[in-house]
């Protein structure tokens, strides 16, 4: 009898730890370029963004600790936060909007063909505090460099200390 008592309990403990391992609808907004090189600009860069918001996205879904939320239906309103690096928040609505508990910015400071610094901030969405922040700079300014950059940033810095 004792034992039938104790399995309410253990139950709720195991449902407790569960819901606390959810993954977190998570807005990932596409990645930004700030292209202060002087140099032409390169036209495989729209692409180049899109593939590493992708992989940005999949990294954070197969951590198990996020949940990417869909965007598309919100496109005209993510377009209008742009510049979200130096916009003062204004992509706050907009990620709450979504359904979103968390939100992460990306962006790229390319300061030439050689070096950029890629940002990655992920942001709160309750207190519209950031909550963790990852920065490290990539050498070369092509898909592989910018993919490789994507992948240290959340394997090594990101999943280590964020929430």
């Amino acid at each position: 009898m004792v034992g039938l008592r104790c399995l309410p309990l253990f139950a709720i403990l195991l449902a407790g730890s569960a819901a606390a391992q959810m993954p977190v609808p998570t807005a990932v907004f596409p990645f930004e370029l700030a292209d202060t090189s002087g140099e032409v600009a390169s036209p495989g860069h729209d692409a180049r963004i899109a593939l590493a918001t992708d992989q940005l996205a999949r990294k954070l879904e197969q951590s198990g600790r996020y949940r990417p939320v869909d965007l598309t239906p919100l496109a005209p309103k993510v377009a209008a936060t742009a510049p979200r690096y130096s916009c003062g928040g204004c992509w706050l609505d907009v990620a709450r909007e979504s359904g979103a508990e968390l939100a992460v910015l990306a962006s790229v400071h390319k300061v030439s063909t050689l070096i950029s610094t890629m940002d990655i901030r992920v942001a709160d969405l309750r207190t519209g505090q950031y909550v963790a922040h990852v920065q490290g700079q990539i050498r070369g300014d092509t898909d592989a460099a910018w993919l490789r950059g994507v992948d240290f940033l959340v394997d090594e810095r990101l999943l280590r200390q964020s929430p």
